[in-house]
């Protein structure tokens, strides 16, 4: 009776082992599942910061023309005290018509920030054409 009585006592827990390898499987998961969730948060993070560049980009890219205007040189500046922006403007081409001259300009724009301690930048260009002196 000795015998099978404590062949059941044997049965009825978790030996150290097993639980030291439970707890180091679920220690392991737990860090592979938090690394997962950390990558994810720091892509959308910086998911938001590039569209928001871009943003500023295309706004500044409206205002050439207008606000800004369409002649050779290069403008810079800050937003927010995050966010640094130059604009390039040089003349690439004259097309001459019988009645009038057009100059076509092209148009560089780069907003840059620093993301921790790496520096991140969106850059646009385009073509903008303006008539030139008659």
């Amino acid at each position: 009776m000795t015998g099978s009585r404590f062949s059941r006592l044997a049965e009825q827990g978790f030996s150290l082992l097993e639980v030291l390898v439970a707890f180091a499987i679920l220690a392991i998961s737990m860090g592979i599942l938090f690394q997962s969730y950390s990558t994810g948060v720091r892509g959308v993070t910086l998911s938001r910061e590039y569209a928001k560049a871009t943003e500023l980009a295309q706004s500044q890219l409206a205002q050439v023309g207008s606000a800004i205007p369409l002649q050779d040189g290069t403008l810079s500046g800050e937003w927010a005290d995050q966010y640094q922006w130059m604009v390039a403007i040089r003349r690439a081409s004259e097309l001459q018509r019988p009645d009038s001259v057009y100059v076509l300009y092209s148009v560089d724009i780069r907003v840059g920030w620093l993301e921790g301690e790496r520096q991140r930048s969106v850059n646009l260009s385009t073509l903008k054409l303006a008539s030139g002196p008659s």
